[in-house]
């Protein structure tokens, strides 16, 4: 069932048994930071999954969400807390909160344990195939030649240019916050949270890709440590980025080549679905 049919009556999720996993008071973000001592701007409760998973979060200055973001990041060993910028307001973000009926964060956090690429690239072959000879121009025009040379752009998080949430989310990966919160980017073609999750886990070990934000309008941003610094390496994900999210292409850039030769080539990455 589509996404926008499963909207919640606007009652936020009541609260489930208690985990445990609470903000640790000796490891508040915030206290000892570099350059002096801030205060942590005071939590709320974001929501409740199924599991009894709370997500608190914040609001923050646009100025500050990404310093925020590091320091959290750091802190992760620690908390056990992923930070991850959601944008101005949860909106539907998390379906974890509001469909205790129809999602499960346990469940398909097994699922994705369990799950590989190649599951994966089956799941999209299968989702796909229908629309195959309607979309064979599209994909021809799409697998171009690698770029000349790599054109890096600057890290930019979008998420991060205007006021908003920084989420704590109880994960022991980044790349498991989307099936703990039951994200919904990608909901109009049909996209599981399970290829989210598979698809960020291998990222994170082959790039060192993490998870920095994701918010209402399907945006999903990651932060890459070592991203590809080949033109012939960097064609080749540019074709990973467009299986998982084709509108980086045919709503973004234009072509496999622009999109290997800058975003690929770039220390952070950029995925939006219409």
């Amino acid at each position: 069932m589509s996404w926008w049919k499963q909207r919640s009556s606007g009652e936020r999720a009541s609260a489930g048994p208690d985990t445990g996993v609470q903000v640790a008071p000796t490891a508040q973000p915030g206290v000892d930071a570099p350059g002096g001592q801030r205060e942590r701007p005071p939590l709320e409760v974001l929501g409740t999954t199924r599991s009894g998973r709370e997500v608190r979060g914040f609001r923050a200055p646009a100025d500050q969400l990404l310093p925020w973001w590091h320091e959290l990041r750091a802190q992760h060993a620690t908390t056990g807390l992923w930070p991850v910028l959601l944008g101005p307001d949860v909106g539907d973000v998390a379906s974890a909160f509001w469909d205790h009926a129809g999602y499960d964060d346990a469940l398909e956090l097994d699922r994705a344990a369990g799950a590989t690429t190649a599951d994966v690239a089956s799941a999209r072959a299968a989702r796909t195939e229908p629309y195959d000879d309607e979309d064979a121009d599209e994909a021809e025009e799409a697998d171009d030649a690698p770029p000349r040379r790599l054109e890096p752009e600057p890290a930019r998080f979008t998420v991060a240019e205007t006021d908003g949430l920084v989420a704590l989310v109880p994960a022991e990966h980044g790349w498991q916050v989307p099936a703990v919160l039951g994200w919904i980017g990608g909901c109009n073609v049909d996209l599981d949270v399970v290829e989210h999750v598979v698809t960020l886990r291998d990222w994170h070990e082959r790039f060192g890709a993490e998870l920095v934000s994701l918010s209402d309008d399907q945006v999903l941003e990651l932060l890459v440590a070592r991203p590809p610094t080949t033109p012939d390496e960097a064609l080749a994900v540019a074709r990973e980025h467009y299986a998982y999210c084709p509108d980086v292409v045919d709503q973004g850039v234009g072509s496999l080549t622009v999109l290997a030769q800058g975003q690929v080539a770039s220390s952070s990455w950029y995925f939006w679905w219409d």
